[in-house]
């Protein structure tokens, strides 16, 4: 079995989420005090809920499906985040940018020429968001132990997907680049982010009231 392209990368990127969930319930025990937690599942649910309806029900012309996943991708990254960033002063920056990008999501509605931002102001808010939990990590006491802590992997696993997605969409949606020769790169992301989940889920350990 091939994917439409031929891309083998292609079929282990789309079935790997799969994976993804099926470990996240296997060690729910084992994380279930993270409060972020559930709200990575929720993650995880969105991109396979996308996936079905995309291969069974909307095969063709799809964007507008896209477009109404985005807004439930970037909310429940938002509510990840949320529960796992604890200084105020950073939590007023991710709060005023969810407010932000929620309103340009709304807007590109009746302003279709702002569709074409959505993705990857997406990108560089979600990578944002990333960043401001690495600082507050490497100025705690938690980076002692960083590697067997599952926010730090899945963090690495968000920052590499989303911060290099951004060029590449921003060139895409502006019709600078309008082929879909290079959409391997992204395939072959997904899948890296997915197994890096996949790591961290496998490898870190239970750690009592850090998040």
């Amino acid at each position: 079995m091939v994917s439409d392209d031929g891309l083998l990368i292609k079929i282990i990127g789309s079935w790997l989420p799969y994976l993804t969930l099926l470990l996240s319930i296997i060690f729910y025990s084992k994380y279930k005090q993270y409060t972020f937690y559930k709200y990575f599942i929720i993650y995880i649910l969105s991109i396979i809920f996308i996936d079905i309806l995309s291969r069974n029900f909307f095969t063709i012309n799809n964007i507008t499906l896209f477009n109404v996943y985005t807004f439930f991708e970037f909310n429940s990254f938002a509510l990840l985040y949320y529960h796992l960033i604890k200084d105020r002063r950073r939590l007023k920056i991710l709060k005023a940018l969810v407010i932000a990008f929620n309103a340009i999501y709304f807007i590109s509605f009746y302003f279709d020429y702002y569709i074409l931002y959505t993705i990857p102001l997406e990108g560089v808010v979600n990578s944002v968001f990333v960043i401001l939990f690495f600082v507050e990590l490497l100025n705690s006491e938690r980076i002692l132990n960083y590697k067997k802590l599952l926010p730090f992997w899945i963090s690495v696993g968000f920052l590499i997907f989303y911060l290099t997605t951004v060029p590449f969409w921003s060139l895409y949606y502006s019709s600078i680049f309008d082929s879909r020769a290079m959409f391997p790169i992204i395939y072959y992301l997904a899948t890296v982010f997915q197994l890096i989940f996949i790591y961290g889920l496998v490898t870190c350990k239970k750690t009592e009231n850090l998040y």
